[in-house]
């Protein structure tokens, strides 16, 4: 008998930006201007007003936290209300937030509720994707273990690259340290990034201008994705400009490949600043269900 089971993820997937089913739950970080000002990612700020926001004033850089333990209790208790079993809640990156930790220590103290929380090893699309698969297996009648096999597989065979165009927010936020941001500045370097397998910000190559950058993040793309059967995806800080451009490279290569493109909500924007665009893969043909 198929089991009652929740999906749950973290607002950083972005998954408001997408079309999906509305009985996921969205655990909403926050995002914080300054002492007085908090709003709700997504349904207090949206992407489009937050960038709009932060690029005009440079010195207005925002900090973010994740969703509140009252508030994952209080999520957790109305499911529990509504007759779930199971819950799967997939998460930010660990290297990136300390909410992996705090939902599985949340987690210990309900009996009714068997909560499994999975570490998605990155954030934005990729992250979405996962929650959607889960979705979708648990409508199917798959089980949590059978849930998790495929997660694990999204999480190993997926990749993407992403530029940004001021290393301050990393810097602010903490994702790059500050003798690695000044010089960064100093140099003019734009890095391509991506994460690493445990879900930490990497550099892979130092790049000098922006549109380098973003020509190296579409080639990296292209070298790795050569005759495959992908799922692609665009993740991006209100840069429509780059999004286009990117999907026109792709095109010429890959005619028929469907290429997703979605915001960076403002939590992730928050590390990233306006203007970042990152390219992505999915390795479809390695997924087992």
């Amino acid at each position: 008998m198929k089991k009652k089971t929740a999906v749950l993820v973290c607002s950083n997937a972005g998954l408001d930006y997408l079309d999906y089913p509305k009985d996921i739950t969205i655990l909403r970080s926050v995002i914080h201007f300054g002492t007085d000002e908090t709003y709700d990612d997504f349904v207090e700020m949206d992407a489009k007003t937050f960038y709009e926001r932060i690029d005009k004033d440079a010195n207005d850089v925002p900090k973010t936290s994740y969703v509140s333990i009252g508030k994952m209790n209080e999520v957790f208790e109305e499911l529990e209300k509504k007759g779930y079993e199971e819950a799967l809640i997939v998460t930010i990156a660990k290297p990136l937030s300390g909410l992996y930790e705090a939902l599985r220590l949340q987690a210990k103290n309900f009996e009714k509720l068997k909560i499994t929380v999975y570490d998605s090893k990155t954030i934005a699309y990729a992250e979405a994707f996962m929650a959607l698969e889960a979705y979708r297996l648990f409508d199917l009648g798959h089980s949590m273990d059978e849930v998790v096999t495929q997660l694990d597989l999204i999480r190993d065979n997926n990749k993407w690259y992403f530029a940004v165009d001021t290393l301050k927010y990393l810097v602010k936020n903490g994702r790059l340290t500050k003798l690695q941001g000044t010089l960064g500045t100093l140099l003019k370097i734009k890095p391509v990034l991506s994460f690493d397998e445990n879900g930490a910000v990497e550099t892979v190559e130092k790049i000098k201008t922006t549109p380098k950058a973003l020509k190296r993040i579409i080639d990296l793309y292209l070298e790795e994705t050569k005759d495959k059967n992908v799922l692609t995806f665009i993740s991006h800080a209100h840069n429509d400009e780059a999004v286009m451009f990117i999907t026109e490279e792709i095109n010429k290569h890959y005619p028929d490949r469907k290429v997703i493109s979605s915001y960076l909500t403002p939590v992730v924007g928050a590390h990233t600043g306006p203007k970042a665009i990152g390219v992505g893969y999915i390795n479809l043909d390695k997924l087992k269900y």
